[in-house]
């Protein structure tokens, strides 16, 4: 039957929204929150915003995430899971049982301006939660960045007391090692400034610089392994 002459195309009704998976819908949910919430902030995008970005109900959305708060620690799990955080911080756990100072930190700097460019959206969503004070900045901190901290502070220590690096606060030289990374990654990935060179060559460059920075005077190392 032909349509009504009448009718418009905009009023026809939309087509119902594909029946997915739970594990696939709810990964849907994530990255369309993922990508309102780094986009527009957390006040300027509503529950029923994802859901519509996603071609849902705001029902199906609380049936994945009965509150915010899961919304918010699934936001993490996938942002873990897909960074490899823990395979990496394993593969920095071994550099260290061998002593491998540059090895680590080239570890260390890559892996950051890694996850700046493969999780871009991600780091403007957390860019969002600390500016506002949410409750995301603290998770993300408890389960990511104070492990990472503790574990290459009690590091620095270690190797201050084996006369491998210089004496000063540890917990100092661990947010120089961490900033220098970062703030290349905002740089270069959140704020588009066109810095031409590749993150790998990067990442040796600052390894090498930061090296430098935080070895013992060559007259102080006691058999320290390269």
């Amino acid at each position: 039957m032909e349509p009504h002459p009448s009718a418009s195309p905009l009023a026809m009704p939309a087509p119902p929204p594909r029946r997915l998976p739970s594990r696939e819908r709810r990964r849907q949910l994530i990255r369309g929150a993922v990508g309102l919430f780094s986009r527009h902030g957390f006040s300027g995008a509503r529950t029923k915003d994802i859901a519509s970005a996603c071609g849902v109900s705001e029902a199906i959305l609380f049936r994945h995430f009965a509150t915010k708060e899961d919304l918010y620690r699934a936001i993490l799990d996938e942002q873990q899971q897909d960074s490899g955080a823990e395979a990496w911080l394993e593969e920095m756990r071994a550099l260290a049982a061998r002593r491998d100072d540059a090895a680590l930190v080239r570890c260390l700097i890559s892996q950051i301006l890694k996850s700046f460019r493969e999780n871009t959206s991600f780091h403007r969503l957390l860019l969002f939660a600390w500016l506002d004070g949410h409750a995301l900045a603290d998770l993300f901190y408890q389960r990511q960045g104070w492990p990472t901290f503790e574990f290459l502070r009690d590091y620095f220590e270690q190797r201050q007391k084996e006369g491998a690096f210089r004496n000063c606060d540890p917990g100092a030289a661990v947010v120089f090692l961490i900033s220098v990374a970062v703030h290349y990654g905002m740089s270069k990935h959140l704020f588009d400034l066109g810095l031409p060179a590749s993150d790998e060559e990067v990442a040796g460059q600052f390894a090498l610089l930061v090296l430098e920075g935080i070895q013992a005077p060559p007259s102080r190392r006691r058999g320290v392994r390269r």
